[in-house]
């Protein structure tokens, strides 16, 4: 996975926040033509082969703001403020929320393993004495492997003493957990969406910003624009990811234009308590373990990978179901909106008629620039009555929905927990074998991204970061 901090987040927060200033001005019909031109300008040192690739590639980032589906409507003769017109006229279609842009795909070769210079020949030889298909050779005191015979096992990589064996990854593929990503007959970037879980791994992995997101950002701004009765249903893990407070967050909410601003941590509380009365069933009746069921990458890995699971996850909603239900509930004509870190929530709530609307940090971030919304400098809202919830902030972190649970279970003491910290390939294998041999817990907490929601890819800091940030209210 990229550095958080790198340019190609840097320029896309640029072209986001352009978009939206010129649509809540008004001119973005008119405007938006000119954007390639004025953000790659014709002196600026391409970072890609020539300046006009650049460009190309602005006008496919705005596409995929706008929520195009570029696979499917991709037309070059058609200038984008027709593309504009029409989304202004109808929201486009929520998924796949995941698109390609093939022009900007470097065609990076196949994964494999190379010996650097640094290889010193050395007496002992462990990666030689551990390749399990004698691909490697010594040739004039120097190891090499043998393409043909290697296997890419990586057991070389991790023995050498001199750490002289590269990996060259293909990001994209290394990086998707269920062998989703893949080049087509061209070497170009492709997505299967039959077996994708929306987890945006991908899509923070490529260094050249091949696979975006379609994103759901403009249906939310025509909301803001026209004044509409909307609340914000934001995530826990939103703490943490700008410069204020948690109040402050709301505060500047509000000032965007959102008429109320709820805490998904509310929500959270009731799957707490719906989990932990399950999970005492399970126990009393001896039928095996349960696994949680806020991730929606996770619940897409059961149902496309690991179907066995099906009913051995919770039952319970998700903390952004329960909320949303409560905010209809009390205010049946308003709009809801989840603000939250990653691209699966856009798969949920295309699933879940109670909401409206999911956008995610990046995007809130350029919403903020854009109307001049500086969090830190404004005030601090009044965040009600948050005693019972306000542990359930914690579902952000990994091992907080269990710890939730446990808090809430009548004989936690009796409960064993196992935690599944990000999903990999390691992970993903390792949760195949629960189908013959469970694993020895009653909940296991399953996160998609290492460390928790703190980490997902919609998130703008670095977990650390949102981690001293936490809590300082």
């Amino acid at each position: 996975m990229l550095e958080i901090n790198n340019q190609y987040t840097i320029l896309r927060r640029q072209i986001d926040t352009e978009v939206l200033k010129l649509f809540f001005n008004g001119t973005l019909e008119n405007e938006v033509d000119k954007l390639p031109i004025q953000i790659i300008p014709k002196d600026r040192n391409p970072s890609r082969c020539c300046i006009f690739k650049e460009r190309a590639m602005v006008r496919y980032r705005i596409m995929a703001l706008l929520g195009i589906n570029i696979e499917k409507y991709d037309d070059e003769y058609k200038p984008l403020k027709e593309y504009v017109e029409e989304i202004l006229e109808k929201d486009p279609d929520e998924l796949p929320v995941l698109t390609t842009i093939s022009v900007g795909c470097h065609g990076c070769p196949p994964e494999q393993y190379r010996i650097s210079d640094a290889c010193r020949g050395c007496f002992a030889r462990p990666c030689a004495t551990n390749c399990p298909k004698d691909a490697i050779v010594f040739i004039g005191g120097q190891a090499h492997i043998i393409e043909e015979k290697c296997i890419k096992c990586g057991k070389c990589y991790g023995v050498c003493p001199y750490h002289a064996v590269l990996h060259l990854p293909v990001p994209c593929e290394e990086a998707c957990p269920v062998a989703a990503v893949h080049k087509n007959d061209d070497g170009v970037v492709e997505i299967d969406h039959d077996k994708c879980i929306s987890c945006g791994k991908c899509t923070v992995s490529c260094p050249f910003g091949a696979i975006a997101e379609r994103s759901g950002l403009m249906p939310v701004a025509k909301m803001l624009k026209n004044n509409e009765k909307t609340i914000a249903m934001i995530a826990p893990s939103i703490e943490g990811q700008f410069p204020g407070t948690l109040s402050q967050i709301k505060s500047a909410l509000l000032k965007l234009g959102f008429t109320k601003v709820v805490e998904v941590a509310k929500g959270a509380e009731i799957t707490s308590i719906n989990e932990a009365k399950e999970v005492a069933e399970k126990i009393e009746k001896g039928e095996g373990y349960m696994t949680t069921s806020c991730c929606p990458a996770y619940i897409g890995l059961i149902n496309k990978h690991l179907t066995f699971l099906k009913d051995i996850h919770s039952t319970a909603r998700t903390p952004m179901g329960y909320t949303a239900e409560l905010c209809k509930k009390e205010f049946p004509d308003y709009k809801t909106v989840f603000v939250g870190p990653c691209l699966a929530k856009r798969v949920e709530g295309a699933y879940t008629p109670e909401v409206d609307g999911v956008i995610n940090f990046g995007e809130l971030a350029a919403l903020f620039l854009a109307r001049d919304v500086d969090v830190a400098k404004e005030p601090k809202a009044d965040l009600g009555e948050t005693d019972s919830f306000k542990d359930c902030r914690n579902f952000a972190l990994t091992g907080g929905v269990a710890s939730c649970v446990l808090c809430r279970a009548v004989d936690k003491d009796k409960v064993r927990t196992l935690s599944i910290n990000g999903l990999d390939k390691k992970n993903v294998n390792l949760m195949r074998t629960w189908a013959k041999r469970p694993p020895e817990a009653d909940l296991v907490e399953v996160m998609c991204c290492e460390g928790g929601c703190i980490a997902g890819p919609g998130t703008i800091t670095k977990p650390s970061l949102a981690m001293r940030l936490r809590g300082k209210e």
